[in-house]
């Protein structure tokens, strides 16, 4: 949405994609399953993404301590929409069931504010909603986003530096991918688990039931149909380059749904299995992009 602003048409999808955090899987957080990069996080991402497709954005942050920058933020919006993130979603009122999704991050495009409140466009389905400025900042203060570093991150003003043609995109968009899931595995060392291992302690939870109900709600209501979907734009990432994995991507997205369809009917026995079968691919996946390093 940012870079359309400036006549740049690049699907969400693709940069989904390019950015490299939903990769892997983790028991990083508090023993909660987690399908991506557990080193990285959406906000770094983003800003790999905006390198990756040959942009200069500026990107700002405050200490989480400090006052929410109105007024700078007012000024920048003179110039340019504003991609404002991690927002805390308890805190998005126009959101029917915010209540339900406190410490769950979002993005969103600013477009203008006046006194008393922001007008944003939401990528979750709702372009000019209103939200009033006391609400703005303990969302956009996000103290409930554990992964989140500082308060008030936002991205404005989009300058095309380069010109990479699809060739370079993808290659620079594979040695990330590379990179990520070998660091993640350093990083994991011996004590913690990572892929497909991760996915398998958190099958035995199940069936033992030892998972919380909460872990229940964050499968249902994010990981499962976000895994899905992310799944897919990598599959489309992958189509005509790597077809091997564009087709390892998109079966992993029809488990993902079939993990989310058995956990809707509360089916936990049988979301367990399709964690098993996620498992197995996740590690096919792992191993066919490191080996891509080679080709």
């Amino acid at each position: 949405m940012l870079l359309s602003a400036i006549g740049e048409d690049i699907s969400p999808a693709f940069i989904e994609a390019v950015t490299g955090f939903a990769l892997g899987a983790s028991l990083e957080r508090n023993d909660i399953l987690f399908f991506d990069n557990c080193l990285s996080s959406p906000e770094k991402g983003i800003s790999i993404a905006f390198k990756t497709l040959g942009f200069d954005v500026i990107e700002k942050a405050s200490k989480i301590d400090e006052r929410i920058p109105l007024d700078e933020l007012r000024q920048d919006l003179a110039r340019s929409p504003v991609l404002l993130g991690p927002l805390d979603m308890g805190y998005l009122t126009y959101l029917p069931n915010h209540r339900f999704l406190g410490g769950c991050d979002h993005y969103v495009l600013a477009l203008e504010m006046n006194e008393t409140d922001i007008l944003l466009h939401d990528p979750a389905g709702y372009p000019f909603v209103r939200l009033s400025l006391e609400q703005l900042e303990p969302a956009w203060r996000a103290e409930r986003i554990a992964w989140s570093c500082g308060a008030y991150r936002y991205w404005t003003s989009p300058v095309r530096t380069s010109n990479p043609d699809a060739d370079e995109i993808y290659q620079r968009a594979v040695r990330l991918f590379i990179s990520a899931y070998k660091e993640q595995h350093v990083a994991a060392g011996e004590h913690n688990i990572v892929g497909k291992r991760a996915i398998l302690s958190k099958a035995d939870q199940i069936r033992n039931g030892t998972i919380t109900d909460g872990e229940k709600g964050h499968l249902l209501h994010f990981a499962f149909s976000l895994g899905a979907r992310r799944a897919l734009d990598f599959s489309s990432f992958f189509q005509g380059r790597d077809d091997g994995l564009a087709e390892l991507k998109e079966e992993q997205a029809r488990l993902f749904g079939q993990c989310h369809t058995l956990a809707a009917s509360d089916d936990w026995v049988g979301a367990a299995d399709m964690l098993e079968q996620l498992a197995h691919i996740e590690q096919e996946i792992e191993t066919a992009i490191l080996a891509a390093g080679g080709s």
